[in-house]
């Protein structure tokens, strides 16, 4: 996976067709798996409140976006081809803070086609010891649509210490 330092992203913008075709149903499917697994995974085995704006929402009502819910994205490219950063905007999800988003990654892999990355899950709110005490997979509108490494599919959520 590329760093930060080696792909260079254009600015921020309203995606045109050409960036909505790849989010095309079988990336949007794929982010849905993702998103989903993620939800489990964090609510059973880590920290409930990364999806905590979810709360109440059955996973089909949670994922229940369309291509027309890619409202931002930035391009780059990286050695092993063309990527694109999306904001995605989850239509049930409107609360206290707004509309809810999702930032994804998705990359070109060549004949197969685009596939999806990484959801981006943000911890924060670090204590002396290095330990988060703020998860958020849910954003707001405000939130900068920016780079990020973390892959949901490749690494685990960060283990809950057992002297809690």
């Amino acid at each position: 996976m590329a760093s930060e330092e080696q792909i260079v992203l254009d600015d921020a913008h309203v995606p045109g067709e050409d960036a909505k075709d790849a989010f095309d149903e079988k990336v949007a499917e794929s982010i849905k798996e993702s998103i989903k697994k993620s939800r489990r995974s964090w609510k059973f085995h880590h920290e409930s409140s990364m999806w905590a704006r979810a709360a109440g929402l059955s996973d089909d009502e949670l994922t229940s976006f369309s291509r027309d819910d890619l409202v931002q994205i930035r391009n780059g490219q990286a050695s092993y081809g063309h990527v694109i950063f999306g904001k995605l905007r989850l239509p049930a999800v409107n609360d206290k803070l707004g509309e809810g988003y999702v930032h994804v990654r998705i990359h070109h892999e060549g004949v197969s086609g685009w596939k999806l990355h990484a959801i981006h899950h943000l911890t924060a709110s670090f204590d002396e010891d290095g330990h988060p005490h703020s998860w958020r997979a849910i954003h707001p509108d405000s939130y900068p649509l920016e780079f990020f490494e973390y892959h949901s599919e490749l690494h685990e959520a960060p283990q809950r210490s057992s002297h809690r």
